[in-house]
């Protein structure tokens, strides 16, 4: 104590033996007293420069460089000095969030990535925009520069990478080699002559390296691709060269870093290290040697070095703090620590880490020691820039708005920003780079703006506008084969057109002063700086060099003109201006008032939070195209509706049946009792309510599709991922893996099974419990003789099949009464446990020895290998064959193998030239090993005739219009969420492919992969709508056919069926005959309706349903029940009007509810309120929870004004909700 007292500790409460300076035991005043140095101490240099004084020195003289030559930093320029850096201009620039920032090798030019799609150029100086660069389709994600400054790569959530020239803004390339959205971009800092890399990772779990050529700016569009995706969903974040370009070092969801080498030549995979436990989403290289630092979202960081020829690492652990600090109860609110973001100082002696408890600390990268811990931000932090030669400088900014400069030797703040935007709040900052000379450092934010800080004055930045946009950033492209882009207006590639007009957010043209701050109108003359404006045949103000008068206009653009001016009639309440009296003007003037069109560029009360908007918020005269409507007039697109709501049609049949033998019947339609609608005449029908309905329908349903492009892509996925693999979709017959048909009778193994749940559950492929396995329900033999008389498919990562499988008799054939079900799919290195009964007897009479060649089909190939021993592959089953064989391949390797996976080698084989490779399956040999029928599973006659009779069949069938929706394959970029909703896609081509190539066993197989046409279309689409009653004729006209033996001719069937339909149902003929009217005569057709009054019942059982649904969904079991008080006793004092979907029930059915529109309202404020208390701004509404609510957007209209009513609900409670919590608090 009185030590304590005479010369107290700089931290308190530390007792060691250990310590040194004023934490010692043997501390006196002399030995803690600050040193004065004298000049001569200073004479001399260590590691090239004056000694390093200690941090708490008085006042060193600043005599270093006078005595030798030489400074210090640190003595020339205190860190004070950061703190006369400023704002000089805030700049909104895109519609959208901006993600990416980046300046070129010199500093003088400023890059920013947005989601509206666009890369722009920006001057350092003066802020100027300089170009725009178009082409991509989706949001950008990364974006990097060539250490030449040569050329710029951006990457884009549209899959793909384009490449431009700095110095004439042209396209170099567009390098398509992945499935899902880039995470990262990186130029590699190698030079091997004029040899260089670009290295790109994406969601689909995959790395690319591009070779490019640094002389002629040429890259090979084939890159060298490695493939790390160990189970489905698995995305590669983030990646990071070294210093000299000789490692790279990746970080991804599986928890595993994987570093390439490039010193022989080609990028090769060196190591993979697997010592964090959650997703690694941050990797960093030190700037000067082969040490790199990770951050996971696990709490821990660690500090990776190359040491005697292995990897090993340094732990920073989150939850470290110094001795004798505290952090005021943050951490107290952090259930899980997480790093968001990692960094090295300018030396690489600090590692700095964000935490996702708003904290940044600061380590001893050799030591792994905690040195520091910085506070100062209010939220996550994803932004750490070092300054480019100053050790001490950090910048870090995050979601609250703040960017702190930071001194790390003192570890205090030296200067903090806000960005706070009049009458909108804060805007969140997402990202931050400083110059190469230190002198600016630039940031973007949620709100579209770009921020430029730097020394000195700002007159430079005053002279240009707060708002520059070029008039052609947003105009449609379009698109080649290999996805160069071309202006759609003028026909010129972007980089070939005129000098464009700068503009406000709104589309006013910027005043002459202005207009000559674009690149190429420095010298023009006055009267060409002001645009003329004319309307656009879209109802659109543009700008035209020229006036045009004889410009066709098209029937849809003429309705969205006269549209969007009703529109802009009723907002103004100028009932009698004139739709014409905006088409033609002379010059504008700066001041004049000009009122821009509602869709052009005005942000909408929900995007001025700065969420990460879809680019199709940007104003873009592709929504409805003719394209559009020629698209949707061929195919009904409606999500289904609920098993609960009835349909005109109820069937008898499910795919999930135990009757699988051949006289399987297909589905009888029984017709329930309905009120006839009334008719009404064609010229009704195309009525302006009608024009408006379809119009108001298309837009939203364009807007869905690409909106579920965007979240499945920001989520890591592609819509290729939906679909099922290739052991469900393939159509030629293998052994392995094998694809289960109904009525097959198969041998069940029991620890094939068990191996699967094993590895499904210790990869994560998806969830599975042990516990509800068929072997804990009753008692399994090792093995049991079963049949398959039930299949279903469910949609999911990865697509799971159903089976039913009924215990069968061996002597007697027949089914002993007993079944159990089980869900399985196709994995790698996990043996079949299903084996079709024909093929395991014919395996069990062969008769093995110790040293017998055998020849394996895998992957399409004859494989060699001998026998070695024969054991049981577990004790506790010895009597099973399952794996029960130990082989060795002629290539060395050892494996266990089943007597049916071996085939013996007849002696006119062909063997490989070299021992220990393969030899090639022919047509002939396939065929051999193909099932070989029963007699009766194919009728009367054999498989081949049969074949042949159907193939000619559906050759016909196919040229019926009726048939058209259902010859091929479903098109996903025109029906995007078609593969999250159906999970065995087939269509008549496929069916056929699989009869030539006699893929099935049956015809029952065969009647029910054709019942499962109509299944797919009524599950995707409304039931009872025309393209489900087309289906249901397809299938029904099909099976008839293929139970009928005699019937060489599908026609007179078809003739007759269709005769038979007609004096059914008069109202059925339409969406037989005529596929391409369905659409418009059926679901937008108001005047069909029994009555134009307004139901009130009929809205409240809407939306009773809607929420029936809702509560259905596993997602939305958080907002189904009052927030707890006592779990989070801060609610109220946040939140001033708690709601939950409970309440709207409740609500609904005391009947408060006057209209639609209020209880829309209470639906939106659960979301608000989500969002207000959730303290993580990354945090992502699940992708299940949207694909849930979308199969709810079908609305039936019950009055005329029911397709309104219909799309205001789909915009307030759907459309507003996910558009505002896909990329925000949830």
């Amino acid at each position: 104590p009185l030590l304590e007292q005479e010369i107290p500790q700089s931290v308190p409460g530390v007792q060691t033996l250990l310590g040194a300076g004023r934490q010692s035991l043997l501390r006196t005043n002399k030995s803690c007293k600050h040193v004065v140095w004298k000049g001569s101490a200073l004479a001399a240099l260590h590691c090239g420069r004056p000694p390093e004084s200690p941090v708490n020195y008085g006042s060193p003289p600043s005599i270093g460089k006078k005595l030798n030559g030489k400074y210090r930093l640190e003595r020339l320029v205190p860190t004070a000095v950061y703190q006369h850096m400023k704002m000089h201009k805030r700049i909104l620039g895109h519609l959208s969030s901006v993600y990416c920032v980046t300046f070129d090798r010199t500093g003088r030019r400023i890059f920013t990535g947005s989601d509206d799609c666009l890369v722009k150029i920006w001057a350092t100086d003066d802020g100027r925009l300089l170009a725009t660069l178009r082409g991509h389709a989706a949001e950008i994600s990364d974006m990097a520069v060539n250490y030449e400054n040569t050329m710029i790569a951006a990457g884009s959530c549209d899959k793909m990478i384009r490449v431009w020239c700095l110095r004439t803004c042209a396209p170099l390339a567009v390098l398509q080699g992945h499935s899902a959205s880039i995470t990262s971009l990186q130029f590699s800092p190698l030079c091997s002559g004029s040899k260089r890399y670009l290295s790109s990772t994406g969601a689909d779990g995959t790395i690319c390296f591009w070779l490019w050529d640094a002389g002629t700016l040429k890259i090979n569009p084939r890159p060298t691709k490695f493939t790390e995706r160990p189970r489905p969903g698995v995305q590669m974040i983030c990646s990071s060269f070294s210093a000299g370009g000789m490692f790279l070092a990746t970080g991804s969801t599986d928890h595993i870093i994987r570093v390439y080498f490039f010193g022989s030549g080609q990028p090769e995979k060196i190591s993979e290290l697997e010592f964090h436990t959650d997703k690694v989403d941050s990797i960093q290289f030190s700037n000067s040697s082969s040490r790199f630092v990770s951050g996971s979202r696990d709490g821990t960081a660690r500090i990776w070095q190359f040491k005697r020829r292995e990897w090993k690492s340094i732990l920073l652990d989150m939850a470290t703090r110094p001795a004798g600090q505290t952090l005021q109860g943050v951490e107290d609110k952090i259930t899980k620590l997480k790093v968001t973001m990692v960094a090295w100082d300018r030396h690489d002696n600090s590692v700095i880490t964000a935490v996702n408890n708003m904290t940044l600390k600061v380590w001893n990268s050799f030591t792994g020691q905690l040195i520091h811990i910085l506070m100062g931000h209010e939220d996550e932090v994803f932004v750490l820039e070092p300054h480019p030669f100053d050790p001490r400088v950090l910048f870090s900014a995050g979601h609250d708005g703040n960017v702190i400069v930071w001194d790390l030797a003192r570890g205090v703040k030296i200067r903090s920003y806000f960005n706070m935007i009049e009458g909108q709040g804060h805007g969140a900052v997402f990202d931050c780079k400083c110059s190469p000379d230190g002198q600016h450092f630039a940031c973007t934010d949620s709100h579209g703006h770009l921020l430029i800080f730097g020394f000195g004055s700002s007159s430079k930045y005053d002279k240009i506008a707060d708002q520059m946009f070029f008039h052609s950033d947003y105009r449609p492209l379009i698109r080649d084969a290999n996805n160069f882009v071309l202006d759609e207006q003028t026909q010129q590639a972007p980089h070939l057109m005129p000098p464009p007009f700068l503009v406000d957010v709104d589309g006013n043209p910027h005043p002459a002063r202005y207009q000559r701050l674009v690149p190429g109108r420095e010298n023009c003359r006055e009267e060409q700086l002001i645009p003329q404006m004319g309307v656009t045949s879209s109802g659109m103000e543009n700008f035209t060099s020229l006036r045009r008068t004889n410009q066709e206009v098209s029937p849809l653009d003429s309705m969205i003109q006269r549209l969007q001016q009703e529109q802009d009639q009723r907002r103004s309440g100028e009932a009698g201006t004139s739709s014409t009296s905006r088409i033609s003007r002379g010059s504008v003037s700066s001041t004049s008032e000009v009122h821009s069109p509602p869709n052009i560029g005005l942000r909408r009360s929900g995007q001025i939070e700065g969420v990460r908007q879809m680019h199709s918020n940007a104003p873009r005269s592709e929504i409805a195209t003719e394209r559009d409507l020629v698209a949707w007039s061929r195919r009904v697109v409606v999500p289904e509706l609920s098993s609960g709501v009835a349909s005109d049609y109820s069937s008898d049949y499910s795919d999930w049946t135990a009757d699988a033998g051949i006289n399987l019947q297909p589905p009888k339609k029984i017709p329930k009792i309905k009120t006839k609608k009334a008719e009404s005449s064609s010229e009704d029908e195309e009525g302006p309510e009608k024009q408006k309905n379809l119009f108001m329908l298309i837009f939203c349903v364009h807007f869905l599709q690409r909106l579920a492009v965007g979240v499945l892509a920001e989520n890591g996925l592609t819509l290729e991922e939906w679909l099922p693999s290739a052991w469900i979709t393939d159509t030629v017959p293998r052994r392995c893996p094998f694809v289960p048909q109904m009525g097959d009778e198969v041998y069940y193994f029991r620890q094939g099974h068990e191996a699967y749940v094993v590895m499904a559950k210790k990869n994560k492929i998806y969830s599975i419990n042990p516990k509800k396995q068929p072997w804990h329900k009753m008692e399994l033999r090792e093995q049991e003789l079963m049949k398959i008389v039930g299949i279903k498919y469910e949609v999911g990562l990865p697509t799971l099949c159903c089976l039913k499988l009924a215990f069968l008799d061996p002597d007697t054939g027949k089914l002993t009464g007993g079944s159990f079900t089980m869900k399985y799919h196709d994995m790698p290195d996990v043996i079949d446990f299903l084996v079709l009964r024909q093929q395991f007897d014919d395996a069990k009479h062969r008769r093995w020895n110790i040293g017998d060649r055998f020849r394996s089909v895998i992957d399409d190939a004859w494989w060699f290998g001998t026998i070695e021993s024969q054991e049981p592959l577990q004790p506790d089953y010895p009597d099973s064959l399952f794996q029960c064989y130990n082989v060795c391949w002629d290539n060395g390797d050892t494996e266990k193998m089943s007597p049916w996976d071996m085939e013996l080698i007849p002696s006119n084989a062909v063997f490989p030239e070299e021992l220990g490779t393969s030899v090639p399956l022919t047509d002939d040999e396939r065929r051999t090993l193909l099932y070989k029928p029963l007699d009766g599973e194919w009728g009367s006659r054999t498989r081949d005739e049969e074949c042949d009779r159907i193939i000619a069949g559906i050759n016909q069938l196919m040229t019926l219009d009726i048939a058209s929706a259902f010859v091929a394959p479903v098109d996903l970029q025109a029906y995007p969420m078609y593969c999250t909703v159906v999970a065995y896609p087939t269509d008549l081509s496929t069916i056929k492919q699989r009869l030539e190539s006699r893929f099935y066993r049956r015809l029952s197989s065969l009647m029910w992969e054709v019942r499962y046409i109509e299944h797919n279309t009524r599950t995707f689409n409304e039931p009872g709508s025309p393209i489900v009653k087309s289906a249901k004729f397809v299938t029904d006209l099909l099976l008839h056919f293929i139970k009928d033996q005699s019937c060489y001719d599908i026609i007179p069937l078809y003739n007759a069926m269709k005769k038979k339909v007609l004096s059914d149902s008069d109202e059925v003929s339409g969406c037989v005959l005529d596929i391409s009217i369905v659409f418009r005569t059926t679901v937008f057709s108001p005047t069909r309706h029994k009555s134009t009054s307004y139901d009130i019942q009929s809205w409240k059982k809407q939306c009773q349903e809607l929420l029936n649904l809702i509560f259905q969904c596993e997602d939305s079991e958080p907002f189904r029940q009052p927030v707890d008080l006592l779990e989070y006793p801060d609610y109220r004092d946040i939140i001033d009007t708690p709601m939950d979907f409970a309440t709207v029930r409740e609500t609904l059915e005391a009947g408060n509810y006057e209209s639609p529109m209020e209880l829309c309202k209470d639906v939106r404020l659960i979301f608000s309120n989500s969002k207000a208390y959730t303290p993580s701004k990354r945090s992502r509404v699940r992708l299940s929870f949207f694909v849930n609510l979308s199969h709810c957007l079908v609305w039936p209209s019950d009055s005329s004004s029911g397709v309104s009513l219909g799309m205001q609900l789909f915009n307030i409670v759907f459309l507003f909700p996910i558009l505002r919590r896909c990329w925000v608090p949830s």
